[in-house]
């Protein structure tokens, strides 16, 4: 980035922002956005398609089933269980399905 467009990124953001954090790093997230909106400006002028960074795809989220079947796992394990890992639905949902029992979910310490 020119001088100048330091200068005048570095005005806009305190145009937006009359009493901005002092500092050395003050105004690197304005910078980043000036050079990021300078590199975006210079590849659509040129006609090059701009460049993405592009979210992961989420993968599929677990059914009730399978959140029933792993916290049942974890209770019927000896592994570590912290205290407020299984929530009162989901406690409901591993007695429902016969997953866990009543006397291995106290022995747990699960409520």
């Amino acid at each position: 980035m020119s001088e100048d467009r330091i200068i005048e990124a570095a005005e806009v953001s305190r145009n937006a922002h009359p009493k901005p954090p002092d500092g050395p790093k003050a105004l690197d997230r304005v910078m980043e956005r000036a050079a990021q909106f300078d590199a975006l400006a210079a590849a659509q002028s040129s006609g090059q398609k701009p460049r993405r960074v592009r979210k992961r795809d989420d993968a599929p989220r677990p059914g009730p089933d399978e959140l029933a079947a792993f916290f049942a796992d974890l209770v019927n394990s000896d592994r570590f269980l912290p205290a407020n890992t299984i929530s009162n639905a989901m406690r409901d949902a591993m007695l429902a399905r016969g997953l866990v029992t009543p006397e291995r979910l106290r022995m747990r310490g699960v409520r």
